[in-house]
């Protein structure tokens, strides 16, 4: 960029004394102009362009901006110790029921995958199997005002379900711990309950802001979020299993220390019609009102973008 921008102004300073630089560049997110006739290989429009496209670097490429739940507009620097994705979003495939991103030679890349809990009550795996490429199952939960652990009531009947209509899952704790101990405890929890179901993707582990009262995380800290987050992923890592972390936008930013986080697989959550997030993940989940047949009612629809180590 900063190349960029010296060649623009050197044009600028040399337009001044043979051409004359027009004064319509004050403002933020003006861009300049300038007569360029008589500098071969140039046009306004062209510098237009490259002005604008530096205008966007510069305010987008520092900075996630974020709204929190109290409706303030928080500005968070991005770090440049976490690997930036190179994915350019506008080969997203919206052609078909799902989402999917297109490689160079225009055929799809990613995979198709849902997320299910009780919530979508009875599914019909083999319905499902044609049409998606995995599934994360809901383990189970911790309450938000008691912190009591919960399986989640059709855990087993999707596991047996998927395995037996051949659709690779990974499994996934809604957890609201407030400390590193109730992390670990949360993930113990899931591995006393994994039984013998073989996972194809990781564990994952789903911390979101309930958005109510009497949850029990609403005074943490960034410190202790971070904590608990912590808890649950490295006691799942260092059972043997993939730990992955999910959540949305909002808490990526403002809740965690990202970089700790960033050593782990990310699922990313942003409903939107492509995300904004310039970090690197794993899984994209963009929607919560997907329908796949053999599933009443909506259900998450997710895109994996790259391989999950």
């Amino acid at each position: 960029m900063k190349k960029q921008l010296s060649l623009f102004i050197m044009l600028c300073l040399i337009s001044v004394g043979l051409l004359g630089c027009q004064k319509d560049y004050y403002g933020k997110g003006i861009p300049f102009q300038m007569s360029t006739s008589k500098l071969p290989g140039y046009s306004n429009s062209e510098m237009t362009a490259l002005t604008n496209d530096n205008y966007e670097r510069f305010m987008h490429a520092s900075y996630i901006i974020v709204t929190d739940k109290f409706g303030e507009v928080r500005k968070i620097k991005i770090s440049a110790n976490i690997k930036r994705h190179e994915w350019d979003f506008s080969n997203l495939d919206n052609s078909g029921a799902f989402k999917n991103y297109l490689g160079e030679d225009g055929n799809a890349i990613g995979k198709v995958g849902i997320d299910v809990s009780e919530h979508q009550g009875a599914i019909d795996w083999e319905k499902v199997a044609s049409n998606v490429n995995f599934a994360f199952i809901r383990l189970g939960y911790r309450g938000y005002s008691r912190g009591g652990l919960v399986l989640d009531g059709y855990y087993a009947a999707n596991m047996e379900g998927a395995a037996a209509a051949g659709v690779p899952v990974g499994v996934y704790f809604y957890s609201q711990a407030v400390s590193y101990e109730e992390g670990v405890e949360e993930a113990n929890f899931v591995l006393q309950h994994l039984g013998d179901y073989g996972l194809a993707y990781p564990i994952v582990l789903d911390r979101e802001d309930p958005m109510v009262d009497d949850a029990r995380t609403n005074d943490l800290s960034v410190e202790q979020h971070t904590a608990a987050a912590l808890g649950f992923l490295e006691t799942i890592a260092a059972s043997g299993h993939r730990a992955m972390m999910y959540t949305n936008r909002i808490y990526y930013s403002l809740y965690v220390d990202i970089e700790q986080i960033y050593q782990y697989p990310i699922w990313y959550a942003q409903y939107a019609d492509e995300p904004d997030w310039p970090y690197e993940f794993a899984i994209w989940q963009y929607t919560e009102n997907g329908e796949v047949p053999g599933i009443s009612g909506s259900v998450d629809l997710n895109l994996q973008m790259m391989d999950i180590q």
